[in-house]
């Protein structure tokens, strides 16, 4: 082989490897809304918090539908309310519930939270106004998300919001449901007391 045909030979090997050097990457795909969903209820159900706000917002940021948008605040109020900022809880669970078009579970979901801070809150007959819909709709209710969050959990709510209001006919009656076998509850607020916290004991 003379120097010419060796010379023809390099060049193309460089051109080759030139071009496939210079030829552009694939783009970068940039994370969705539902990306950011997904990582945020990860985090949440990781205890991380923090993150789970971040990346909620980051959702609502980019959500293009009515529900996404809902879910991302709503989750953002769930992971307020899991760390202890029940006054951000109620303000994205009040905010998401006003977004228009969002589905019966998510709203379900979004007044179970709402239940949850208002209690916190001793806010006891708004969380009985919230509560009551929940078992209206889901009398078996369970959070997706924390499944320690039930219809028992919702009702002994709202046991608790009629005893601290003084109404106990109301919580017996709801004690009857949640204890059938213990049927009928005592209204007297010594003996009913001691029910509600063997129910909450049960949990």
């Amino acid at each position: 082989m003379n120097r010419r045909s060796v010379f023809i030979i390099v060049l193309f090997l460089l051109q080759q490897g030139c071009s496939k050097d210079s030829s552009p990457s694939a783009p970068v795909e940039k994370p969705t809304e539902k990306n950011f969903l997904e990582l945020a209820w990860k985090n949440f159900e990781s205890q991380h918090y923090d993150s789970a706000v971040i990346n909620f917002t980051e959702a609502y940021n980019k959500a293009t539908t009515a529900n996404v948008r809902g879910e991302a605040i709503a989750g953002r109020g769930w992971a307020n309310a899991y760390a202890r900022d029940l006054s951000k809880a109620k303000s994205d669970f009040a905010f998401a519930l006003n977004i228009s078009g969002l589905s019966n579970d998510l709203q379900t979901d979004i007044r179970a939270g709402t239940a949850c801070v208002l209690y916190g809150l001793n806010d006891f007959a708004g969380t009985l106004s919230f509560a009551q819909p929940v078992l209206a709709d889901k009398p078996t209710y369970v959070f997706a998300h924390d499944p320690k969050v039930t219809a028992k959990r919702i009702r002994l709510l709202m046991i608790q919001s009629y005893y601290a209001t003084g109404q106990f006919t109301q919580a017996a009656d709801h004690m009857n449901i949640l204890d059938p076998s213990g049927a009928p509850h005592s209204i007297d607020p010594a003996i009913l007391l001691g029910k509600i916290q063997a129910a909450l004991n049960s949990l």
